[in-house]
């Protein structure tokens, strides 16, 4: 089948004919947009494939998944700084009290729930300050010197920690 120059009219039907490339390669499903030549040549796509959602599902997925463990991580040490800072509170609050101080002195022990604070309690304790002399027989005892010793401990539904401090005190 021949075909007419470009821009010829056909005699029979008085209209334009469409040109037709040079190459003489007929283009299959051209109305779609995606198709493709028989030559192999392929047209410009429009959206995205499969493929190229998973990826980026996955790559959301990851970078979220990210970003929640550094908030997790982040409440985690908010938690437990809250609870030491709790922690340094009773312990300044327990060692400024002088009746807890002269009954720990006195050789009697301390071990009780802390007032107002539910899940805290304590242990308070006090013995002579003494150093070592070199003869572990003969240690060097200070007068009027005592090493006080206060463990506070916080129980909660999963566990119970411990914070205790060591702290000279020197009695009148």
């Amino acid at each position: 089948m021949k075909s007419l120059p470009e821009g010829d009219v056909a005699p029979a039907i008085g209209k334009q004919v469409a040109p037709v490339p040079n190459d003489r390669v007929s283009f299959i499903a051209d109305a779609v947009g995606n198709a493709t030549s028989c030559g192999g040549a392929r047209h410009a796509q429009k959206g995205f494939t499969l493929i190229e959602v998973v990826v980026a599902l996955i790559i959301l997925g990851l970078s979220l998944g990210a970003i929640f463990e550094a908030l997790s991580v982040s409440r985690n040490i908010a938690v437990k700084a809250d609870e030491t800072l709790d922690a340094v509170r009773l312990a300044g609050n327990i060692l400024a009290n002088p009746t807890l101080i002269d009954t720990a002195i006195r050789g009697n022990a301390i071990s009780q729930p802390v007032d107002g604070e539910p899940g805290w309690r304590f242990t308070f304790s006090a013995q002579p300050l003494e150093f070592d002399s070199g003869d572990r027989r003969n240690p060097l005892q200070v007068p009027a010197m005592y090493e006080l010793k206060l463990c506070l401990f916080h129980t909660t539904d999963r566990h119970e920690k411990e914070f205790c401090i060591n702290r000279w005190y020197r009695s009148a």
